[in-house]
């Protein structure tokens, strides 16, 4: 019994504090052969929380014919629950097992809580490079949401700076037509991250059709992100100068009086005057200067 804590708080150790490969996790679990036990495979349930929403079938064949040739050389690492067992690692082995028609396989139990569970399972694929970036990107924000977790929190679990956990994040930002473009491969990363720069959604998912459609390259999409911003800054610095004269004067006046950016949107008899702040106790100067 005591193996068994000692264990539990080495796999713990190793979760929370470093970007240990899976396979060093797997083989610390495993050191000890008398814990290889036998379980019907009906007893068995994958991982609820199972970052990787998409297997490959081929991949999945090809492991289950190696199964065959030499048999299931690594165990799967499971936790017990509620009578059955849920799988912490090797979701692979599970299905290649049963597409091979096998009534048991070979595991070890592990006492694990949900949020280990759940870390081992995102650690395993993500070092094996088998999420696409938006399942990364939800396996993140599913870690930090319901563990509570800092997005630093995640990226030492995990073994990557915060930044780059960041930017994943940020894919979730994109129209789901675009997310489902990225999952398919339609588009890269790269061409993502320039399409997050565009505020206009209409715009940003014409942008990504078109991309799709003619087969733009990151730069050229740059690009044409760029020469539209600059003219759309033109036009605006165009309107601006076209300002009626009595207009401006006014605004200047405002900004003077006040201290911050004016503008007068005005049209035909009416208008609204747009006054900034940058913080309350800047709006509160700007209102002490109104009254």
């Amino acid at each position: 019994m005591s193996n068994k804590r000692a264990l539990g708080k080495g796999l713990s150790a190793i979760i929370s504090t470093s970007p240990t490969p899976v396979s060093e996790i797997e083989n610390i679990v495993a050191d000890d052969k008398n814990r290889v036990i036998e379980i019907d495979l009906d007893d068995i349930i994958p991982n609820p929380d199972q970052p990787r929403t998409v297997f490959d079938e081929s991949e999945i064949e090809g492991l289950a014919e190696s199964i065959r040739s030499v048999g299931l050389i690594q165990p799967i690492i499971v936790r017990h629950e509620s009578g059955r067992y849920v799988i912490v690692a090797g979701e692979r082995r599970y299905r290649a097992c049963k597409l091979n028609g096998m009534k048991k396989i070979k595991a070890i139990v592990i006492e694990a809580d949900e949020e280990q569970n759940f870390t081992v399972a995102l650690i395993e694929n993500i070092q094996r490079e088998d999420l696409n970036p938006i399942e990364e990107a939800r396996a993140y924000r599913l870690l930090i949401n319901r563990f509570k977790l800092r997005q630093q929190d995640v990226a030492k679990k995990v073994g990557k700076d915060r930044t780059t956990i960041t930017n994943s994040l940020r894919l979730l930002n994109l129209p789901e037509e675009v997310q489902q473009g990225i999952i398919d491969k339609n588009i890269t990363q790269g061409h993502a991250k320039v399409l997050l720069s565009i505020e206009d959604n209409e715009r940003l998912l014409k942008l990504y059709k078109e991309v799709v459609d003619k087969g733009i390259s990151v730069r050229a999409l740059e690009k044409m992100v760029l020469e539209t911003r600059e003219m759309e800054e033109s036009g605006k610095e165009a309107k601006k100068q076209l300002k009626n004269p009595q207009i401006k004067k006014m605004e200047e006046e405002l900004i003077a009086k006040l201290g911050t950016k004016v503008e007068i949107k005005h049209s035909g008899n009416k208008g609204r005057i747009e006054i900034s702040y940058y913080s309350l106790d800047d709006f509160e100067r700007i209102i002490e200067k109104i009254k």
